[in-house]
């Protein structure tokens, strides 16, 4: 322990390799089955280990597994024996409290780290979940992420498209025009709302636009030819009213202009007005538009058109 704490190192001399040896055949046969000579080939190019262990070692380690209440299960893959465990003894306990406590963290995390990052996170959430013994707890943390229930691949070919501003067809089911093929000059991905969406040059109405991830069925076609658009920014301002003792969280884009007692003027940046609109809306009567002029009318007319939704209800 004090060779560790003083180099923050492990080497050889801290380690037990019996103790290993069967904590790492624990984790390669709960990723799927393995033969013996998958098993070796890992032993082998183990950053510690380096070994090359025999069948008869590995069957010692097979028992010592099974003595601890794991479950071994061999099966014959075209010809080949091949060993896994179907259960064992190990369970994640988690708490209602801690259970709320990293649902509230994640949702908090994921409000500003990128997309990539979250792709990783939710991977993480994905693996503690198969260990967790509380059937509602486990349907939570599968469904903590805004990613879940998209194709991972689809995310990660539009980050790379974000990254290279590449032009793409979608087809993309519209909640007002319904299913469609739309063009996209893609800028980037982002959380808005607890929702991932993609944002780009929308080539059918020339302007710039968001779509909801979810709502992309498919990639229909990638332009290879590179294009660029020069798409302004638009910066709107804002006051917001703070409770005593709120904590007020800048979003992407945002700074403080100025702040005097419960009353901050913010300025947001953003090519997207649908973002800004958004962000509006969510701050809902704690909010107030000072700039621009289109910017505040539009925002009017939408509380306007919410009022006559409630009238005529």
């Amino acid at each position: 322990m004090k060779e560790f704490l003083k180099n923050n190192t492990v080497t050889y001399n801290l380690m037990s390799f019996t103790g290993f040896k069967s904590i790492l055949l624990f984790s390669l046969l709960t990723t799927g089955p393995k033969s013996y000579e998958e098993l070796q080939e890992c032993f082998r190019n183990n950053e510690y280990l380096h070994e090359n262990i025999s069948k008869d070692t590995l069957r010692i380690y097979f028992n010592s597994l099974k003595q601890i209440g794991c479950s071994i299960k061999r099966i014959n893959d075209n010809g080949v024996t091949k060993y896994s465990i179907t259960s064992h003894p190990f369970v994640l306990k988690i708490s209602d409290k801690q259970a709320k406590s990293i649902i509230k963290i994640f949702k908090a995390i994921s409000k500003s780290i990128e997309v990539s990052d979250l792709i990783a996170l939710q991977k993480f959430f994905d693996n503690i979940s198969q260990y967790v013994t509380n059937e509602k707890l486990k349907e939570k943390l599968k469904n903590i992420s805004p990613l879940c229930n998209i194709n991972p691949q689809l995310i990660e070919d539009l980050i790379n498209y974000a990254q290279n501003n590449t032009e793409i067809t979608v087809y993309y089911n519209s909640k007002i025009s319904g299913r469609k093929n739309i063009t996209i000059l893609v800028d980037k991905l982002s959380i808005t709302n607890g929702k991932l969406y993609l944002y780009g040059f929308n080539s059918e109405y020339q302007n710039y636009s968001s779509f909801l991830v979810s709502k992309i069925i498919k990639i229909v076609s990638i332009n290879i030819q590179h294009k660029t658009i020069d798409i302004p920014e638009i910066t709107t301002g804002y006051e917001y009213t703070k409770d005593d003792n709120e904590q007020f969280e800048l979003c992407e884009g945002e700074k403080i202009v100025s702040e005097n007692n419960n009353k901050i003027i913010i300025e947001l940046t953003s090519k997207s007005k649908f973002e800004i609109i958004q962000r509006i809306m969510f701050l809902s009567n704690k909010c107030k538009v000072l700039y621009p002029g289109n910017i505040k009318n539009e925002v009017i007319a939408n509380l306007k058109k919410m009022k006559e939704g409630y009238i005529e209800k």
